[in-house]
């Protein structure tokens, strides 16, 4: 409504003269609301809008796992068929590939597409607010003595178990194919598990999942769901030894507590990379 300056008559906003006196209507200009109001509104605003240009949801880690799912068996078909045609045409690829060369350029090809997924449903468009909203724009926190000394109590109460018999470990492929191996092939064998594991499986896993999990569900609810994950993509692991079950488990549960509680996502590679390191150590394939 517009009112008239001068006689104080009410008008509708399509109105520009007074009917009485003939004098223009002024313009309806919105009023700002007051301070208090403003402030109030800042105070409302969710808690969580870390970023606020991603503002994850658990349906972006459920759209994300799925395809992560699809491309596990689509990529796995793949390559087996193009290493198939490709050994028919040069004998002698297929020893190349299931060697140390071939099996790191694999994993760099399965990481990099793993984590351009994420990436694309964390809507990410370059690589600086990639850098930032995934958390590595930070250095590591307080935190990351805890993730370590829990990653080495874990690792050395299952080297414990297993050397007393009250369970059994492991074999990984890589693990295996390395300690008949010598100089750079075995350090491509091992490069994956040192280096391209901590760092691309936490920046999916950790960096993004449980970040999008965590706006729509409880701490308790999305470090099972990421537990679960775990699950699937070391099904090996979890199906030759309930040690490693347990082991792995309660990993990723402080995994997850790091990523709970600091905003760097070097807490958690770094505890996953003394996790890796050290077993390593322990079966003497890094003396």
């Amino acid at each position: 409504m517009k009112r008239c300056p001068h006689c104080n008559a009410e008008y509708p906003d399509d109105a520009f003269v007074c009917s009485i006196d003939g004098q223009p209507l002024p313009e309806n200009v919105p009023q700002p609301p007051p301070a208090s109001a403003q402030v109030k509104e800042a105070n409302e605003k969710p808690a969580y809008l870390t970023y606020p240009d991603y503002q994850w949801s658990a349906r972006d880690a459920w759209k994300c796992l799925a395809l992560l799912v699809a491309l596990q068996f689509v990529l796995g078909f793949v390559i087996k068929l193009v290493v198939s045609v490709v050994d028919l045409r040069f004998p002698g690829f297929y020893s190349w590939y299931r060697g140390g060369f071939g099996y790191f350029f694999t994993s760099i090809l399965y990481y990099a597409v793993y984590l351009l997924t994420a990436a694309y449903f964390a809507r990410t468009e370059s690589l600086p607010t990639f850098w930032k909203a995934f958390g590595l724009d930070r250095k590591p926190s307080e935190y990351v003595w805890f993730g370590v000394v829990m990653a080495l109590v874990i690792r050395f109460s299952s080297h414990f178990m297993i050397i007393h018999g009250w369970g059994k470990g492991v074999t990984n492929y890589d693990t295996f194919a390395s300690k008949s191996t010598y100089g750079l092939e075995k350090c491509f064998f091992l490069a994956p598990l040192l280096l391209l594991a901590p760092l691309f499986e936490e920046s999916i896993n950790r960096g993004f999942l449980y970040k999008a999990f965590r706006q729509s569900y409880t701490t308790s609810i999305s470090m099972v769901l990421i537990v679960a994950w775990t699950a699937f993509t070391h099904w090996p692991q979890y199906h030759q030894s309930l040690l490693a079950v347990v082991g792995l488990s309660v990993l990723t549960i402080v995994q997850c507590f790091l990523r709970e509680k600091s905003d760097s996502l070097w807490d958690c590679i770094i505890c996953h990379m003394a996790f890796n390191w050290s077993g390593l150590l322990i079966g003497g394939i890094l003396r």
